[in-house]
């Protein structure tokens, strides 16, 4: 199948997808019983996913050596030291319900990690450079979160600094599992605050964001090196 009818196919499945998790389910389901069934739907997206595009994604060279650089890991400490120190999203329904909301978060991860970085980042940095793929990637991420997270200035801020953190993560490193798992760690630390008796006020929240960011752009640009990467783009 050539490439251009898997990304037609794929954005009709995620169309279709957001749509029926957001609507329809709703109407059916709520607490943890929702939350596990959009959990199957994203489990069924990401075989199709990686059905399609498991050569585009392996196809990036990896350096996971670049991992382990001291910028990093502070920049990777202070984003997800973010749900720690600030009042996290409560799902409701309990500590049960928390439970399965930061379980679930495993597969969220992995389903907008390949679909958002892998596969976006793949397709258009040959394109429109890296820079150019990752304020659309960002944009397209943000984009998608209309109608399941509240569009606020504090959020699209948080959505847009972690978007971008992981994507030069992953253009990096080339590692799927490394921000899959970044992902799934601040998604499911935040259903399980609060933490702190007294969290710091979220004004401050974008200080941690941005910061983080900074460390992760310092370590992209000063303290990592590029490996030789290859992009397939046709069949």
């Amino acid at each position: 199948m050539l490439m251009q009818y898997k990304v037609i196919f794929a954005s009709a499945v995620e169309v279709t997808y957001a749509v029926v998790t957001r609507t329809w389910l709703r109407q059916h389901l709520d607490g943890a019983y929702l939350e596990l069934a959009v959990s199957a739907f994203r489990v069924a997206t990401i075989v199709v996913y990686w059905g399609l595009f498991q050569d585009l994604v392996r196809s990036r060279a990896k350096a996971s050596n670049t991992l382990r650089h001291p910028l990093l890991v502070v920049g990777i400490a202070t984003a997800l030291a973010i749900p720690f120190l600030f009042r996290g999203w409560s799902p409701g329904g309990g500590l049960g319900t928390a439970i399965v909301f930061a379980l679930t978060s495993i597969v969220v991860g992995l389903r907008e990690e390949i679909l958002y970085r892998c596969v976006l980042l793949n397709l258009m940095q040959p394109r429109i450079g890296v820079i150019g793929s990752l304020l659309c990637s960002t944009v397209i991420f943000t984009v998608y979160h209309y109608g399941a997270q509240p569009f606020t200035v504090l959020w699209i801020t948080e959505c847009t600094c972690m978007s971008l953190l992981l994507g030069l993560i992953y253009i990096r490193s080339g590692s799927l599992l490394t921000v899959a798992a970044i992902h799934a760690l601040y998604d499911g630390i935040w259903v399980l605050g609060p933490y702190l008796s007294t969290p710091i006020p979220d004004i401050w929240r974008p200080v941690f964001q941005c910061s983080a960011l900074a460390l992760v752009v310092a370590w992209w640009r000063f303290g990592a090196h590029a490996p030789n990467s290859t992009v397939i783009r046709g069949t």
